[in-house]
């Protein structure tokens, strides 16, 4: 009986283990992927307003040209929530098809799966509206093939009545 009780221990033990470290090692490709794996296969360049009116429409042009022979596929653009807590994504061209919150993270995932040609730029607008008075910034992740190999860049913007 208490040699049962001794293997149950242990194989429960075991378990939580495995489990742990699944959970660990997600969390980690989460959290640290990005800033692991950025690629080179692409240039960023963002172009936003540095000023705007609270309760008026601007756009965010993020030009994103592929630096390679072959074509690439734009997974995703992900927003830090702290700057989505006071400037609202309205729309985007072209249209994203998915938004989910990335978890454990501070960022919500607008998903393109939009190809990116060869050697070639490919532009996507953001429309926000600024919807708090004040200075607000955050990271802008273009996340490229399955949504881990993604090129962090800064975005900031002032509200102002």
């Amino acid at each position: 009986m208490e040699r049962g009780r001794v293997l149950k221990l242990v194989g429960g033990i075991t378990a939580v283990c495995l489990v742990g470290t699944v959970l660990v090692l997600v969390i980690s490709r989460l959290l640290w992927g990005t800033a692991l794996n950025e690629p080179t296969t692409i240039e960023v360049q963002i172009d936003a307003p540095e000023q705007v009116t609270v309760n008026e429409p601007f756009a965010v042009t993020i030009q994103v040209t592929s630096l390679i022979t072959s074509s690439q596929v734009l997974h995703s653009i992900d927003l830090d929530t702290t700057y989505l807590d006071h400037v609202r994504l309205s729309g985007s061209a072209p249209a994203y098809h998915v938004v989910q919150s990335l978890p454990l993270t501070h960022f919500a995932s607008y998903r393109f799966e939009t190809e990116l040609p060869a050697l070639r730029s490919q532009a996507i607008e953001l429309m926000f509206v600024g919807e708090t008075v004040g200075k607000f910034s955050g990271v802008v992740d273009i996340c490229l093939e399955d949504g881990t190999l993604c090129l962090a860049q800064r975005l900031e913007t002032e509200v102002v009545e």
